[in-house]
């Protein structure tokens, strides 16, 4: 690879770099060299992750050699080390090093990211660089690297965290034992750097436990990837021996790091937290006397005692009658209390900085114990004591001296907890007893927020630890005057790095008025105005028609995404739409997310284009990859403000009111609330222009982006491609430079290589969250009926295959009881739970399809939305002539539209259905040609390695139930809710063979409806 000489290193880059990935390299390659801090932002296609990558292991591999020449230069004499025991230490300490194979006391790279996906992305980046024969490792949660069957069963990370804990403390893993003997394996330290996929397979191969294997490595690794919070989680930070002294940190996507490190300081606690934790506790002492202890439990020595649990009890209730004694007037939008309130509700208790650490102890020890006791009876875990070990770790985890700080940076607020029914035998939703005081029941329950509001704190815990250099790196970070200012931190390196596209592969227009020349502004005044929604309606109909293949379209709210779909389906405008791109609307499942990827990337392979609505700060417009013709342009509707009476919202701003001055250069509280809108839709844009050859256009359909103080916070490429256009541009010229801007492009650049759609869908859908702090515990009832059910459906899996043991178990076995494919890859739609707070439930909402029109060719059979063809003829043609006469330029060709209008409904309907049917048959001949396996064991293989855990369980405990109750409805309502899908019809129609010959014929009409 070219050798190029920056700041003083030569660097290895896979090409000659640009001048923006020079001066990026120069910013990262200082900070190193000078042991200082930075903020770099770089556009997203600029090639940031590479950039930084070979200049740091550059830089540290240029340290490396310095060092070993000044060690071959130094023989010092017998004499010289008595008279300078500094020396003499310094060598003792690189001798232990060279007999370990460490770095010498070198400093270590740490590179963290948001998510295990990006961090995936960055080491696949690393293999691609000279720089790969360096020593990396990742470290992951056990919910990516755990290979015990047992352990994975477990429902949620904090689940599967103790029961790994109590085996490794009982040793029963064999997984773990193999660590100490196989982690020297070559296979293990060989010279490819290994991502988690990597460690999973040689996990597998050698019996041995991935998790506890990558720890092995840190000591040596020149680089490691880690999730965020193991770096800003002091609490994660220790459980996973991370250490800092003389580390470079380097934080990538750190666009939203100082609400990263808010949360990672805050915590929330229940009353039905605390009452859960008086029935635990109540539980073992009765368990400890000989109540209702199982003997294998009972016979195990405990490190407690019931005197302990006694004074815990009473703590608890002592804490419980603090909680039931805050007054709360105002239920709907609750109280808020100084952060000095906290101390003074748990000192109630007599809980404060000098009991807390022993409360903490013991509360582990009791999660550890009843993490025994469910493994034999199925009873509690031991939740509600992990969330009252949150609590008190992160509210003292600060010096009692620091306290005054405390007081400024924190607010209690608390708010009324929402009462759960109960059924005739006294117990709540979640399957836990009720309390048994009358006069504490009747109170309503509270939930107490301890909130940070600056984002300081986490920082600087992290400064705090001798890190020798912090770098925070993004896409979208300006401006960065207020963020350093926020976080607090010395930053002696600042960029702010144009895009390393031209202009002329990029279009940017401000839009204030639609076609009809009615203002575009999605301010809350004004989203319930219907000419407005109209208007905006319109505005999206005529840019589909111009731009070619992907269309994204990004609304502030969901809310607003909901209003605008009803409304629009409801006047005939979705159905306009529709005619030029299938619409795609961001759903609110997983499993649906990944179905709609598939989807509209096959609309796109199709030539057909497709139309993507999304909502800023969700999963697609956070991580989502949408280059080269899956987006050529993409519509802001508006401004995406946080809720304005949202307690947290007004108390942050508020926070700044009382905190800005001249010195710390704070933003005001309207100036933050502004800002973290702008950066939201800052993060959307970077969708679409992915790599130096892409192009595609950014339409500001809301009128306020013309303010000067909007656009200054705007990303500085776009900025600089803004200009000093003209603010207030028609809609007319729009489109006439939008047309010859997708022309001209369409002839000067390079035709683009296209990927495969698994691949894209996996990218898409393999976003894996690692959370801030343990998440709250599943539900018990649910945790012990999901966990029968795999038992049962597990039990009888094993009967089929006839094995025998887990020591039997191929690698696959190993994959799919972790619920990963067959490859070893994390399942496509892990944590992709959407945040959609109201009522979009449909995937796809095409209301109609033409054959020239290139409409959506697949039906979903789940409830959908009234179709055009379903409105009145007349209320139809009455919005096309409104919208007409508005008009003063003739956009679209609207024959099709009027002449649909004029049809009647049953007619529209009938060649919609023909429509609708032919495409379907031509979209799944590909699916056609794949056949599933004969024989039963192949396809329950198959099976195991494609769905979930929790899909397969149920697969087969339907199987198990079909076979007792013959009950053939029950079985197709599973097996088409599973397989029903383009990627394992095939599948589907495999299983037909294994039904009862009376059977077959409902099982061939179930399919014929379906497709």
């Amino acid at each position: 690879m070219p050798e190029t000489i920056i700041a003083g290193v030569p660097v290895h880059f896979p090409f000659e770099p640009y001048e923006v990935q020079r001066a990026y390299m120069e910013k990262v390659i200082i900070c190193l060299r000078d042991g200082t801090n930075g903020v770099l932002e770089s556009p997203t296609g600029t090639g940031k992750t590479l950039s930084l990558l070979c200049s740091s292991l550059a830089w540290l591999q240029s340290r490396k050699e310095e060092m070993k020449n000044q060690i071959q230069r130094v023989t010092p004499s017998p004499h010289d080390l008595k008279d300078n025991p500094l020396l003499a230490e310094h060598l003792e300490m690189i001798a232990r090093s060279k007999g370990k194979g460490g770095n010498w006391g070198l400093p270590k790279i740490i590179y963290a990211s948001r998510t295990h996906s990006q961090l995936t992305q960055a080491m696949q980046e690393l293999k691609r660089t000279s720089y790969s024969y360096m020593r990396a490792v990742v470290l992951g949660s056990r919910d990516q690297l755990c290979i015990h069957p047992e352990v994975m069963r477990e429902l949620g990370n904090a689940n599967k965290t103790q029961m790994c804990k109590l085996r490794v403390q009982t040793r029963t893993c064999s997984f773990h034992h193999r660590v100490e003997s196989r982690k020297d394996d070559p296979e293990f330290r060989g010279p490819t750097v290994m991502d988690i996929e990597d460690l999973v397979k040689v996990g597998q191969k050698l019996k041995m436990c991935p998790y506890f294997a990558a720890k092995e490595l840190v000591d040596d690794a020149d680089i490691v990837f880690m999730p965020y919070n193991y770096l800003l989680d002091p609490t994660a930070r220790k459980a996973n021996k991370i250490e800092l002294n003389n580390a470079i940190c380097i934080l990538d996507e750190a666009h939203n790091i100082e609400k990263i490190c808010e949360e990672s300081a805050s915590v929330q606690i229940k009353s039905s937290d605390v009452a859960m934790a008086i029935e635990d506790t109540t539980h073992v002492m009765k368990a400890m006397s000989g109540g209702d202890m199982l003997d294998s439990a009972g016979d195990e020595p405990k490190d407690f005692t019931i005197d302990d649990l006694a004074l815990l009890k009473e703590m608890l209730l002592e804490l419980e009658k603090a909680f039931d004694d805050i007054l709360v007037e105002n239920k709907q939008e609750g109280a808020t209390f100084p952060a000095s309130y906290i101390f003074d509700l748990l000192g109630k208790a007599n809980i404060s900085y000098g009991s807390s650490k022993a409360i903490v102890a013991l509360l582990d020890k009791l999660i550890q114990f009843m993490a025994v006791e469910s493994q034999n009876s199925m009873a509690r875990k031991g939740g509600s004591y992990q969330k009252l070990s949150d609590l008190f770790t992160v509210v003292f985890i600060n010096k009692e001296d620091s306290l005054q700080k405390v007081y400024r940076s924190f607010k209690v607020h608390v708010q009324i907890e929402e009462v759960k029914q109960h059924n005739s035998r006294g117990a709540n939703q979640s399957g836990w007893l009720s309390k048994g005081n009358a006069s504490s029941s009747s109170k309503a329950g509270k939930i107490i927020n301890y909130w940070c509001f600056n984002p300081g704190f986490g920082m600087e815990q992290l400064l705090n630890t001798n890190v020798r250099s912090v770098i925070l790196t993004s896409g979208t970070l300006a401006p960065l005057k207020p963020l350093i200012a926020e976080l607090a931190i010395p930053v002696a390196q600042r960029l702010e790095n144009p895009h390393i596209v031209s202009s002329s592969q990029v279009y940017v227009k401000i839009i204030g008025s639609g076609p009809d020349r009615e203002q575009l502004i999605s301010n809350y005044q004004n989203r319930d105005n219907p000419k407005y929604i109209s208007s905006l309606g319109s505005t999206i109909l005529n840019v589909s028609r111009l731009v070619p293949d992907g269309l994204l379209v990004f609304f502030p709210s969901y809310p607003m995404l909901n209003q605008c779909v009803n409304s629009w389906q409801a006047s005939g405008l979705w159905s306009d739409i529709s005619r030029h791109k299938p619409i795609y609307v961001e759903p609110r499942s997983k499993d649906d997310f990944t179905n709609t990827m598939e989807q509209f990337y096959q609309s796109i392979k199709d030539s057909k284009g497709a139309c993507f609505m999304a909502v800023c700060r969700g999963k697609v417009s956070e991580g989502l990859d949408f280059a080269d013709r899956n987006g050529r342009a993409v519509i802001i509707t508006g401004l995406p403000f946080p809720p304005l009476k949202d307690p947290k919202v007004i108390l942050k701003k508020k926070y700044l009111e009382d905190n800005r001055t001249k010195e710390n250069e704070l933003l005001s509280g309207q100036a933050w609330y502004s800002l973290d809108a702008t950066r939201a839709v800052n993060q959307a844009i970077g969708r679409v222009i992915r790599h130096r050859n892409d192009y595609g256009a950014i339409l500001l359909c809301d009128v306020r982006f013309q303010q000067s103080s909007q656009i200054q916070q705007l990303s500085k490429w776009i900025r600089d491609i803004l200009g000093n256009q003209p603010k207030n541009t028609a809609f007319g010229p729009v489109v006439k430079e939008l047309r010859d801007f997708f022309r001209n492009a369409d002839k000067t650049m390079p035709k683009p290589k296209e990927r495969c759609i698994e691949t894209l869908v996996q990218d898409s859908c393999e976003i894996v969250e690692e959370p801030v702090r343990s998440k709250l515990f599943a539900d018990p009832k649910e945790v012990l009926a999901a966990k029968n059910k795999f038992q049962n459906a597990h039990t009888q899996a094993i009967k089929i295959e006839k094995t025998n043991s887990i020591v039997s178990w191929s690698p696959n076995d190993y994959a799919a009881a972790a619920g990963r494919s067959n490859s070893g890859k994390l399942p496509s739609a892990m944590d992709f739970m959407s945040r959609l707070d109201s009522d979009v439930s449909a995937i796809d909402f095409n209301s109609s399809s033409s054959s020239s029109s290139g409409g959506l060719v697949k039906i979903h059979k789940r409830e959908r939305s009234p179709t055009s063809s379903q409105m009145s003829s007349s209320s139809s043609s009455a919005f096309q002539n409104d919208l007409s006469k508005k008009k003063k330029y003739k956009l679209i060709d609207n024959t099709s539209s009027l002449v649909s209008s004029q049809l009647s409904a049953s007619t529209t309907s009938k060649i919609n259905a023909f429509s609708f049917g032919h495409k379907a048959q031509l979209t799944t001949c590909d699916e056609d040609n794949k056949k599933a396996p004969e024989d039963r064991m192949e396809l329950l293989k198959v099976l195991r390695g494609l769905l979930p855990p929790s899909d397969f369980s149920a697969f087969t405990a339907g199987l198990v139930a079909y076979k007792r109750d013959d009950n053939i409805e029950a079985l197709l309502n599973i097996l088409f809710r599973l397989l029903a899908k383009p990627s394992s019809m095939y599948l589907l129609r495999g299983m037909k063979r294994f039904l009862k010959t009376e059977h077959r014929s409902k099982f061939d009409e179930r399919l014929a409806f379906h497709s």
